[in-house]
Formats: structure tokens, C-alpha cells, sequence
């Protein structure tokens, strides 16, 4: 019993340390792909979208982006952001908050408009992918 109860303990500490250890590469994915790609100059073409975002997100991407202009061949990473049309030349990343169970809720400010987005995170392999954003 005292053996079962070790193994379970150290199986818990993994875990934890695991986790933790998510958390930290999922904000620093995060961080990236806006300050690249959502608030920066960097283009988010398919091997962009391929890296951060699960197959099942970029489709629905893709799909809200040919919605809304009929040549298709894009992403709506807007959905990433504010509804801004126009404002202040603010883009950043306020704070990312883990919420658990591998959602992270970005605050940020998109032209001088505050809003957040909560994305829910994958493990595929060694890499973090995007799977949902709310």
C-alpha cells in the first residue's frame, strides 16, 4: 500500500510539474502569435496557421474568412481581436490568465479598445495547438 501511495504521489508531482509546464509554453505561444501575427506585420498563411491552430480551428477560420469575402484564401484571425475599425496605435497584450483545463484568457487592448478572448489549447505531440477560441 505505502509503494501504490508513493507512485501515486510522484504520478501527481509529474503531472503538476506538467502542467505548469504547459501553461508556460501555451502564454508564450500565445504571446507570439499576436504580437506577430494578430497585432504585428507578419502574415498568417497556411504553414502559420498550421503551427499554432488545430486542423479542426483552421478550418472554421477559413470557413468564417470565405464567408465574408467570396475569393476565399484566408484566415478571419481578426476573430483574434476588438471590432475596431479605427482607433488609438495601441496593440498589445495586457495579461494572459490560465483558467484551467488548457484555457487562457488573453486580455488586450486592439486600438485603445480593452477586450479578451478565452483559447483552449491541445497537446498534439510535442506541440500546443490553438483548438478554440471563444
Amino acid at each position: 500500500m505505502k509503494k501504490f501511495l508513493t507512485i501515486l504521489a510522484a504520478a501527481m508531482a509529474f503531472s503538476c510539474s506538467d502542467c505548469e509546464n504547459i501553461d508556460v509554453k501555451a502564454i508564450e505561444k500565445i504571446q507570439t502569435f499576436y504580437s506577430k501575427h494578430i497585432f504585428g506585420n507578419e502574415f498568417a498563411n497556411d504553414s502559420i496557421i498550421a503551427q499554432y491552430c488545430t486542423k479542426s480551428l483552421a478550418q472554421k477560420l477559413r470557413d468564417d474568412y470565405e464567408n465574408e469575402y467570396s475569393d476565399g484564401g484566408g484566415y478571419a484571425v481578426w476573430e483574434f481581436r476588438s471590432n475596431a475599425q479605427d482607433g488609438e496605435d495601441i496593440h498589445e497584450i495586457e495579461k494572459i490568465e490560465p483558467l484551467g483545463e488548457r484555457k487562457y484568457l488573453v486580455h488586450y487592448n486592439d486600438m485603445g479598445n480593452k477586450g479578451s478572448h478565452t483559447i483552449t489549447v491541445v497537446v498534439q505531440g510535442d506541440a500546443i495547438l490553438f483548438d478554440k477560441l471563444d
